[in-house]
This record gives structure tokens, C-alpha cells and sequence, in this order.
């Protein structure tokens, strides 16, 4: 259902000190919003300890749901697995600290998501941009609207065969073709749909390449079929003084 509208950008849980921003999905979930609140914290403060009352009150009820210490020791035992550089690091360096212990919340939020877990859905970071927003307008009315329909070949083959339908037209148009407007037009179709196409266009060439009226017949743009621009002048031309 994500529109082109609903993406948003929001700090990289890796480069998160470095600014670094990646696209998530806004729509139905507040990871956007409160992943920038987390950027502001950790540009105003030194370290962990220097939050005031108020903010220190906000990590711990929106974003961790336990004391900074107790979310403090959960990531310290995470990193001692993973990358004990960053503790010695973090021992040295308050700032740092800081944002590991920020960064536990925005590397935790996809995890929460590809688990479906239901006591975080409003954390969810689904990474998204507004190209599935745009196929989302592409398929709506379609069979492919379904998200149960969305199979990798299937929707592969809708793609290739829409790419292919456009450089067709474009090819045509550019030989002076004159086609139809809705000829740009492409609408998602089943797999074995497409596959009855490709053969038949397949053995329609081998018959006749560079055919016009071939190609319109075999891409179905429900119009009569194309003629060269210019030849009802041509056609006319006969009647004029």
C-alpha cells in the first residue's frame, strides 16, 4: 500500500555518527521520526551522563523501555561478542559511548520488523524508497496488487517485458511510427500470459523482423494498426490544386 510520498530518510545505524541517512519506509510506523530525535541527541551531548531528566525519561520510555544502564549492559554484552574494540573505544571516549548506546535502538528497529514483533510495530525500520511506491501504482487494479501474486518471476517478467515494450515503442516511434498514446502503456499480466507472448513474437520475427504491424499485433495495443506519419498527407495530396 506505500505510496511514493511514504519514505522518509532516517540516520544509518552503521554510519550513524558520520550523518549518514538511508531510506525507510514512514508510513504506519514512527522509526523516522524518532531515529532523527536520536541524531539531535547525539549531536547535543557528550555522553550519556550529560543528558538532562527529560530526555534521559524519553530514551527510556519510547526507545529502550529499560534504564539507560540496564540498555547500557545489554549493548556492552553485544559488542564484547561482536567487536570488543568499540568497549575500549568507549571507555576512552564518553561520545562514543553515546552512540553505541543510541545506535542499540536503530540496529535493533529491522530486527523488530522482520520478526513481526508486534509489541514494536511502531519501531519498525523497513527499508523502503519511493520506486516501490511507484509499482505500487503500476499494479493497483491488477492481479499483482495482491501481495500473495508477488512472485520473483513473476514480477521479474512484468518488469523485462514492460522495459522491453517501451524500447519498442520508442524504436518505432523513431522510424516515424505513428502510434497510438496509450502504446507507452504496459499492464501486468500472469506469467503464462507472457510466456504465450514471447513465443509468439519469438516466431513472428523469424517470419517478418522489422514488421510493424507484427510487433502492435503481438503487443496487443488495441488500436488499428500503425501507419507511417505523414501518409494520409500523402493520400491527399492528390486532391489538392
Amino acid at each position: 500500500q506505500a505510496g511514493q510520498a511514504d519514505v522518509a530518510m532516517a540516520p544509518s545505524a552503521d554510519m550513524f555518527e558520520m550523518g549518514v541517512k538511508v531510506q525507510v519506509l514512514k508510513r504506519a510506523t514512527m522509526f523516522s521520526v524518532r531515529a532523527r530525535k536520536l541524531a539531535e541527541i547525539y549531536r547535543a551531548y557528550e555522553s550519556p551522563e550529560d543528558l538532562p531528566p527529560n530526555e534521559r525519561s524519553l530514551l527510556e520510555r519510547d526507545y529502550f523501555r529499560c534504564s539507560l544502564e540496564e540498555e547500557w549492559a545489554q549493548t556492552r554484552a553485544f559488542f564484547n561478542r561482536r567487536d570488543p574494540r568499540q568497549l575500549e573505544r568507549a571507555d576512552r571516549d564518553p561520545k562514543h559511548r553515546l552512540a553505541l548506546l543510541l545506535r542499540s535502538y536503530l540496529g535493533r528497529a529491522s530486527g523488530w520488523a522482520n520478526d513481526g514483533d508486534p509489541g514494536r510495530r511502531v519501531d519498525y525500520q523497513i527499508w523502503c524508497g519511493p520506486a516501490m511506491g511507484a509499482f505500487n501504482e503500476w499494479v493497483r487494479g491488477t492481479f499483482l496488487e495482491n501481495p500473495d501474486e508477488r512472485r520473483v518471476v513473476t514480477v521479474g517478467l512484468n518488469l523485462m517485458m514492460g522495459a522491453a515494450v517501451m524500447t519498442r515503442v520508442a524504436s518505432l516511434r523513431n522510424q516515424g511510427i505513428a502510434l497510438p498514446v496509450n502504446a507507452w502503456k504496459y499492464t501486468p499480466e500472469p506469467e503464462s500470459s507472457i510466456r504465450e507472448r514471447l513465443a509468439l513474437y519469438a516466431a513472428t520475427r523469424e517470419a517478418a523482423p522489422s514488421d510493424a504491424r507484427t510487433a502492435a499485433s503481438v503487443f496487443a495495443f488495441d488500436t488499428p494498426p500503425p501507419r507511417p506519419v505523414g501518409a494520409g498527407i500523402e493520400q491527399n495530396r492528390e486532391t489538392l490544386p
